[in-house]
C-alpha cells in the first residue's frame, strides 16, 4: 500500500480528537440528530454551537474539552470567560436574554462548585449571594487568580442582566465520550460495527456543510430536517446487504491540491495517457477517497483482507481483458489515445466487492491506486515509458 493511502488512516487517538475531529463538529453534530422540527443549527456563529428553534429562542453552547484542566473549576479562567462573554453580548444588545439559553458542555466529566451552584441557581438573591462570596473570595487571595479579568467584568455587570444569564445558565459535564449521546441514537438501528463509522460519516458531513457555507461566504447554519433525512436515508442505504455504502465524505480541495502536485505514479500514468485536468483531479480524489473507504470498512469489520485481495485481482484481470479488446478494435489509433479508451473503459467496470455493489469513484480510485502501484497502466508502453521517466 502507498504512502498516500496510509496517511488516510483515522487519528483514533489523537488528544482533544474524537474519531479524527474536534469537539465543536461533534456537537454540531450532536444537535443536528437530536434538534425539534424546523430548527437550525449554527458553528460559530453566535456561539461555538447554536441551536436556532422554531419559536425564535436559541441555545446558545461553549464546548470545553477537559482532557488535561478543569474548566469549571471555582477560578478556571475558561468558566469565568465564558460567563464575561455571555454577558458581554447581551449587554450589547448581541443576545435576547429573553429568548435565549445559555449551556456550557464540558467533557469528560468534570465538576466544579461554584459553576454547579450557579447552574442551579435561579433567584437574583441566589445569584448575588454567590457572586458576593466570589468577591469575598478574591479579598482573602495573596495573589490574583489568572481569570481576574473575566471576574471583573461579570462582577462589573448590572444584577439585572447577571441575573438574566445565570438563570438561563446549565452546566452540562455527563459525557466521559462526547460521541457516546450520538452513539445511544444508532445502538438500537445498526450493528455495533458500523456504530463509530457512521459517527464519523455524520460528523463529517456536518462540518463539512460547515465549512462548504463558510466559504461560500454565508453564515453556517444548517436545517436539522434536512440533516437527519439524509443521515437517515444514508443508513438505510448502509444496513442494505447488497450494497457497501462509503462510510466517508470526499476530501478536502486541498488535500486533492496537496497529493496532485506530489505527482505521484499514478497521476505520472495519466499524463502518460494526456487526460485533462478535470480527470487528473477526480482520479486523485477518488484515489483518496477509496484509500479512506477500505481503512473504514476493514476497521468496522464490514469488509475483509481476503476480500479485498481478491478485489484488486480482479480488478487487474478485467483490465487485461479492456486492454486486449482496445488493443484488437483500435490498433489503427495512436497509443495515447489507446491509453485513454483503456483508462475509461476500465473505469466503468462494475465488479463486486464480497457480492456487494460498490460506488463508482471506489472502483475508480481502487485502479489508480493499482496503477499507482505500476500493476497496471493505461499507456500501451507505460512500463518502459516510467522507466525513462525516473531515469
Amino acid at each position: 500500500m502507498s504512502e498516500a493511502i496510509k496517511s488516510t488512516r483515522p487519528k483514533h487517538v489523537a488528544p482533544g480528537q474524537y474519531l479524527g475531529y474536534a469537539l465543536q463538529p461533534v456537537r454540531l453534530c450532536f444537535h443536528l440528530l437530536t434538534c425539534p422540527p424546523l430548527a437550525l443549527v449554527s458553528l460559530e456563529h453566535l456561539d461555538d454551537v447554536t441551536v436556532h428553534y422554531p419559536d425564535g429562542s436559541i441555545l446558545l453552547e461553549q464546548t470545553k474539552s477537559a482532557l488535561s484542566q478543569n474548566p469549571i473549576a471555582d477560578w478556571a479562567n475558561d468558566f469565568w470567560k465564558c460567563l464575561a462573554n455571555w454577558l458581554s453580548s447581551v449587554s450589547a444588545g448581541t443576545v435576547a436574554p429573553d429568548f435565549a439559553s445559555f449551556r456550557l458542555y464540558v467533557t469528560p466529566v468534570k465538576s466544579g462548585p461554584r459553576a454547579t451552584a450557579l447552574s442551579h441557581a435561579t433567584s437574583q438573591d441566589e445569584i448575588e449571594k454567590i457572586f458576593s462570596h466570589v468577591q469575598t473570595s478574591l479579598k482573602k487571595m495573596k495573589k490574583a487568580p489568572s481569570c481576574l479579568s473575566h471576574i471583573e467584568a461579570v462582577l462589573g455587570s448590572t444584577p439585572e442582566i447577571r441575573h438574566k444569564v445565570i438563570s438561563r445558565f446549565q452546566v452540562v459535564s455527563s459525557d466521559p465520550d462526547p460521541l457516546d449521546p450520538i452513539r445511544a441514537l444508532l445502538k438500537t438501528t445498526v450493528g455495533p460495527a458500523l456504530i463509530d463509522p457512521l459517527c464519523q460519516f455524520a460528523i463529517g458531513r456536518a462540518k463539512e456543510t460547515a465549512d462548504a457555507l463558510i466559504r461560500t461566504g454565508k453564515t453556517p447554519m444548517i436545517a436539522g430536517d434536512q440533516f437527519k433525512s439524509d443521515f437517515r436515508h444514508f443508513v438505510q442505504k448502509n444496513n442494505l446487504p447488497s450494497f457497501l455504502t462509503p462510510l466517508t465524505t470526499a476530501p478536502s480541495e486541498l488535500d486533492v491540491s496537496s497529493l496532485l502536485a506530489m505527482h505521484p505514479v499514478f497521476v505520472q500514468q495519466l499524463d502518460l495517457v494526456q487526460v485533462d485536468e478535470d480527470d487528473r483531479v477526480r482520479a486523485v480524489s477518488d484515489f483518496l477517497r477509496a484509500a479512506a473507504d477500505k481503512t473504514t470498512w476493514s476497521e468496522a469489520g464490514i469488509v475483509f483482507e481476503s476480500g479485498l485481495k481478491e478485489w484488486d485481482d480482479e480488478l487487474i484481470r478485467r483490465h487485461r481483458m479492456v486492454r486486449g479488446e482496445v488493443s484488437d478494435i483500435h490498433a489503427d489509433k495512436d497509443p495515447a489515445t489507446r491509453g485513454r479508451i483503456i483508462y475509461r473503459r476500465s473505469s466503468q467496470m462494475e465488479p463486486s466487492l464480497e457480492g456487494r455493489a460498490v460506488p463508482g469513484h471506489f472502483v475508480h480510485g481502487c485502479l489508480n491506486a493499482l496503477a499507482d502501484e505500476k500493476t497496471i497502466g493505461w499507456h500501451p508502453e507505460f512500463e518502459t515509458l516510467l522507466k525513462e521517466k525516473i531515469g
